[in-house]
């Protein structure tokens, strides 16, 4: 099963999504497409659906929104029932790729072979760098990449600078721990079939879907590539901001999804989980201070 398909999550951004399907679905390195439309409410499906007479494409619709995982999950056990695919592509649709940067992500995975999962450097639509890799952490220490101020006070210890990551696979590769969403590549031949049909956590509705999957595959033994000689353009939270406005509301979302990392994947006590929500609490307060009171964005 050597196919390739690129799942697209839809959730009232028909337009942007649109637009992807057309900028990718020629290039020769794609099999398949499958659009998800998660339940969109603003008339979305009946745009989508015309998508169906185009070559390659596929279009579906869950019963509900269950978030950024559940969603793209249902693409994934599509494209493996019907479309015998070999490697998925998660791709979010304000991102721009070329057929050079999919073929070369693929390279890199099957140039390891306990490599699952491998992205490319994400870039700005200005051209700037943005941030493309996490190392995961204890729980103390992803607390602190919470905070707005201890993020930036500790920021050289909360993730790993890029010159001290580990070659993986080939020269032009680094081996992280977790990868972006917006847009990675998965080598399902390493997985069960079980495996494959629980990669995403339907608890989690949004935010650290990366971190889950990086732990999981941590635990398999397997590795996560990051290409450092490819990149893709991502324009920074705009398929978010269709179903979250508020920064505040997107915080809160965040920390739901924090506690449940740490308590189902970090193995929290009652304690750290105490501890933990207190912090939160704080940042939380913080950040709806900055952003409701003061009217600050970023």
């Amino acid at each position: 099963m050597d196919k390739v398909c690129c799942i697209i999550l839809n959730y009232n951004d028909a337009s942007t999504t649109m637009s992807l399907v057309d900028e990718i679905r020629e290039y020769d390195c794609l099999d398949s497409i499958v659009v998800v439309d998660n339940c969109s409410t603003d008339g979305s499906w009946k745009q989508l659906k015309a998508l169906r007479d185009l070559d390659k494409v596929h279009v579906l619709r869950t019963e509900e929104n269950g978030g950024y995982g559940s969603g793209n999950q249902a693409g994934i056990d599509y494209a493996v029932t019907y479309l015998e695919a070999g490697y998925v592509i998660i791709a979010n649709p304000d991102i721009h790729v070329r057929a050079c940067c999919i073929e070369r992500v693929k390279l890199a995975l099957d140039g390891m072979p306990e490599a699952v999962m491998a992205s490319a450097r994400v870039t700005s639509p200005e051209g700037g760098d943005l941030f493309s890799y996490w190392t995961l952490l204890p729980m103390w220490k992803d607390l602190l990449d919470t905070g707005l101020i201890t993020r930036r006070l500790f920021k050289p210890m909360l993730n790993t600078p890029a010159y001290r990551l580990k070659e993986g696979g080939d020269e032009g590769c680094r081996l992280v721990d977790a990868v972006p969403g917006s847009f990675f590549m998965l080598k399902l031949g390493l997985l069960t079939p079980q495996e494959i049909k629980e990669l995403f956590d339907r608890h989690m509705f949004l935010y650290y879907e990366e971190k889950v999957l990086g732990q999981k595959f941590k635990e398999m033994g397997l590795k996560t590539l990051l290409v450092t000689d490819a990149s893709y353009v991502h324009a920074h939270s705009a398929t978010i901001d269709k179903s979250v406005k508020r920064i505040v509301d997107k915080q809160k979302l965040l920390h739901e999804s924090k506690r449940y990392y740490y308590r189902e994947y970090l193995h929290g006590t009652p304690a750290q989980m105490a501890a933990a929500r207190v912090l939160l609490g704080l940042v939380l307060a913080e950040v709806w201070f900055l952003t409701v009171v003061c009217r600050m964005r970023w």
